[in-house]
């Protein structure tokens, strides 16, 4: 299942799993962070985790940060980035979930998609 949003497109991978590529160029801010919440209040009812695949650029805003990932349902998120440009995307990315005070225990990095995945096995 895939579901289209202003912001970014989110696919089912599994019961528990959904991959989510922001769109090229977006800044994921409050409003990107509340239409993804309305979009779980929608469809979940069961803890799950979220792969971000930063293959596009994007960026993220302060207020954005403090929200997405806080969804009470969300137990982990994964960053996933294949490429030299991806890792340097993932760094900020990071570094900015990292200063609006998100825990690293809900957080992991990867430039291994199928590892990844993997890594939500205890959802």
């Amino acid at each position: 299942m895939k579901y289209q949003l202003s912001n970014c497109e989110i696919e089912q991978l599994s019961d528990n799993v959904f991959e989510t590529t922001p769109k090229e160029g977006i800044v994921v801010d409050k409003k990107c962070a509340s239409e993804c919440h309305d979009l779980w209040d929608d469809i979940r009812d069961k803890p799950f985790g979220l792969l971000i695949n930063c293959k596009n650029s994007f960026s993220l805003s302060l207020d954005g940060c403090l929200d997405i990932g806080k969804h009470p349902l969300q137990q982990k998120t994964a960053i996933f980035c294949g490429s030299i440009s991806e890792l340097e995307m993932k760094g900020r990315t990071t570094s900015q979930i990292k200063e609006a005070g998100h825990s690293w225990n809900d957080y992991k990095m990867f430039s291994d998609r199928d590892e990844a995945i993997k890594w939500f096995s205890d959802i």
